[in-house]
């Protein structure tokens, strides 16, 4: 076409233009005020996060407390995220998206890290589809949203912040694991205090076939329970933090008396279970995710575990046990008096101390990668200053140990290995003769090694293997000396324990998960009779299969059968000389378990 044909199209382009042209001042002159109020109403988002009229600042450690540490830790808490500046795209949605709170996010949810920084953990693993959702709160969300509040002085750290994508099926075993395969736990994106806890009750039998004559078997009805209550207060200033946690404990034994009449003994069954306690006692300083130090009372991380059955307090992984019954007033009784091996899972140094009065632990916990963590813990102290009134059964002793640990852990698979080593030496010394004395003789050592391998396929099954090996060393005030009052029981206080067994859950539906496990022990002491081929022995098989709904998410309702047999096997000659004296317990038993966390 000419130019002179071109002409109309030159006037038409020019009306076309002019409305867009209006269009577009319109939108920017209202985005300015809503912008304007954006910066009113949110302030501190726009100075933390950005906005998108200019590129954010990349948050550092120190300025800006991290989303959650790598593998985030139990218990996690819930975190508010800011309001976004105002979208420039349309004016109707720029002023209200300026006063709209982002969702909520549980710790552990992805963010943009600055450069050189390691990614974080995966998110804490979904629910079932079945399984109701936590109900909104200030913290969880729901309702009108809000603008920017200040993070709440107290959090509440419950079960839906549990970390970790593939740490186990969800409510299994492994998910519950309370060490939570060595990940900082709980974990507080800002200063304040978090509460949570546990409970849980279990109701059940028991009954134990002793099949020698001479051992009265034995059956009973019984209900077990504990309740925790833990507080978490916690300082954070970007990664670093300083936290504390004491867990006070109430149990379901309480015991006041014998309950016969005319005779209002104390009965002291609750002695040792109870009424109220403490577990956890400690103070942790350290960075989320890169290191932590930690003194107090607690719990190494587990290596050997045991599935869905066996749980902690349970008479159940007590097994087939003797229980007093190989005593001086029984015709077959042994000497030294044998009993039902326990378990071994390098937790010598596992367990919280209760060894008595100045005993506590101190470990360094290194996070090397997302996958490579270590665990270096010390045991020190003493369990009496007053060395005569054998409080503790023995003369006041002070013990020194270690406990090293590492976990490889991807996710669908997971290797744990330790060892562990600890003395136990009196306290005062020995007396040498004419006035002198001289360094403690006595002394005892426990020693030990092993390892689990550990199979997640979320969201169907879990299983898992685990060996361990431990040695008990006795040395006496004498050195030993044959011949002298108690030598047998001196030796038989000297033994090696060896364990091996295995675990597997499996989801059957939603709700419903299924596990079975088996667990052997054998045991081997240092004692052998005059004229004997053979040490003293015994061995302990130990099994369970569970069945586990999970109410609305919150209330976990288990029932459990447990089968157990204890061989034993003496050095002594038979007593009488007609009589074989080995023989087997076997024990069987049910209970059904109600478990809230809270």
């Amino acid at each position: 076409m000419t130019s002179k044909h071109l002409q109309p199209y030159r006037w038409f382009a020019a009306l076309a233009v002019f409305p867009m042209l209006l269009t577009l001042g319109g939108a920017v002159a209202l985005a300015k005020p809503a912008a304007k109020a954006a910066t009113k109403h949110t302030p501190a988002a726009a100075e933390d996060s950005g906005s998108i009229d200019a590129p954010p600042t990349p948050p550092t450690p120190e300025d800006t407390p991290s989303p959650g540490p790598a593998d985030s830790p139990a218990e996690t808490s819930a975190e508010v995220t800011a309001a976004s500046s105002a979208s420039t795209a349309t004016s109707t949605s720029a002023s209200t998206a300026t006063e709209v709170a982002e969702p909520i996010k549980l710790k552990g949810q992805a963010e943009a890290l600055p450069d050189g920084e390691r990614p974080f953990a995966e998110p804490p693993a979904p629910p079932p589809p079945d399984v109701e959702p936590i109900p909104a709160t200030g913290l969880t969300g729901g309702g009108a949203p809000a603008t920017q509040t200040p993070a709440p002085a107290v959090v509440h750290l419950g079960p839906e912040s549990f970390p970790g994508r593939l740490r186990g099926l969800y409510g299994g075993s492994l998910w519950l694991e309370p060490s939570f395969d060595g990940l900082q736990w709980p974990y507080l994106a800002h200063t304040g205090v978090g509460v949570s806890g546990s409970f849980w009750v279990d109701s059940g039998y028991e009954k134990i076939k002793r099949d020698l004559e001479g051992f009265r078997s034995s059956s009973m009805y019984f209900q077990q329970g504990r309740g925790v209550l833990r507080v978490t207060p916690t300082y954070v200033r970007g990664r670093f933090f300083v936290q504390g946690q004491a867990e006070l404990v109430g149990n379901l034994c309480q015991a006041t008396n014998s309950g016969v009449a005319m005779k209002p003994d104390a009965n002291t069954v609750c002695m040792s279970a109870g009424t109220f306690s403490t577990d956890d006692l400690w103070i942790r300083v350290g960075h989320w995710n890169i290191w932590d130090l930690k003194v107090g009372r607690f719990e190494g991380w587990e290596i050997y575990h045991l599935g869905m059955g066996m749980d902690p307090y349970t008479l159940e992984r007590m097994g087939a046990g003797m229980f007093g019954l190989d005593t001086n007033t029984n015709v077959n009784q042994t000497s030294p008096q044998l009993e039902a091996p326990s378990l071994y899972g390098v937790n010598y140094l596992h367990d919280r101390p209760t060894d008595g009065l100045g005993v506590g632990y101190a470990a360094l916990h290194a996070y090397a990668t997302q996958w490579l963590r270590f665990e270096g813990l010390l045991k020190l102290g003493t369990d009496n200053y007053r060395n005569e009134d054998r409080a503790t059964g023995n003369p006041a002793a002070t013990y020194v140990g270690g406990r090293p640990t590492a976990i490889f852990d991807i996710g669908w698979l997971k290797f744990k290995i330790g060892a562990e080593y600890q003395t136990r030496t009196p306290i005062t010394q020995d007396p040498a003769g004419a006035g002198a004395y001289k360094t403690p003789v006595e002394q005892t050592i426990q020693k030990g090694v092993g390892g689990s391998l550990q199979f997640v396929i979320d969201p169907f099954i879990e299983f898992g293997l685990n060996a361990a090996i431990g040695r008990v060393e006795y040395t006496n005030s004498t050195g030993n000396i044959p011949g002298m009052p108690g030598y047998p029981g001196v030796l038989a206080s000297s033994y090696t324990t060896k364990s091996v067994g295995g675990f597997a859950n499996l989801r059957v539906a939603g709700l419903w998960l299924a596990g079975i496990g088996v667990n052997w022990t054998e045991q081997t002491d240092g004692y052998r009779a005059d004229g004997s081929k053979a040490n003293d022995y015994t061995t302990h098989l130990q099994g369970f299969l569970a069945l586990q709904y999970l109410l609305a998410g919150q209330l976990f309702i288990k029932a459990e059968a447990g089968l157990a047999r204890a061989y034993f096997q003496p050095s002594e000659q038979p007593i009488p000389p007609d009589v074989n004296n080995i023989w087997s317990n076997y024990m069987y038993s049910g209970r059904i378990r109600l478990m809230y966390l809270y």
